[in-house]
């Protein structure tokens, strides 16, 4: 009965929360809230960080985020990440240049081969492996790529044109089976 009432409890504040959150802050943000039940990536800030209401620096800032805090990613608009809060707090959004995938003990390492892969979603090629490198260019989803070599979570991918090589994140493509 006690664990019945406590629920109850829970499902009314989050109704009410929700409620209030939506008047608050417009339908724009109405969408933010069902963001918060995506799966998330925990990242690491790389240095102090402005949160913002949306992906811009033209939105309002929320809150200011201290360098080596870890942050829950749920996603990814254009250059900036969308941050969610496990203590409730509304949705935000930071520039990903500032922030890395955080390493956690418990990921365990896959082989690597290289050749052909398949971008899995819209992937962003980089100069180096990590956020903090410059786009140097956006690879849709399902193109074929050639993977020359791995840095952590980054594959080094050669370009057919002669271009200088780049990286895209490893989570953003898989091996072809046709190889």
């Amino acid at each position: 009965m006690a664990r019945a009432k406590a629920f109850y409890c829970l499902i009314a504040s989050l109704l009410f929360f929700t409620v209030g959150f939506f008047e608050e802050h417009g339908s724009r943000s109405s969408q933010a809230i069902l963001f918060a039940a995506e799966s998330t990536r925990s990242y690491i800030t790389t240095r102090d960080v402005n949160v913002r209401s949306g992906p811009g620096t033209h939105y309002k800032i929320i809150t200011e985020i201290k360098e080596g805090t870890k942050v829950n990613v749920a996603g990814r608009e254009g250059e900036w990440l969308r941050i969610v809060s496990k203590q409730g707090n509304p949705p935000g959004y930071i520039q990903e240049q500032y922030a890395r995938p955080a390493e956690g003990p418990s990921r365990q390492a896959t082989p690597f081969t290289p050749g052909s892969y398949t971008t899995t979603a819209d992937a962003y090629l980089r100069e180096g492996p990590g956020l903090h490198y410059k786009v140097v260019a956006q690879i849709p989803r399902n193109t074929k790529v050639h993977v020359v070599g791995v840095e952590g979570d980054w594959l080094r991918v050669q370009s057919k044109h002669g271009r200088a090589p780049g990286y895209i994140e490893r989570r953003d493509a898989q091996r072809r089976q046709d190889n």
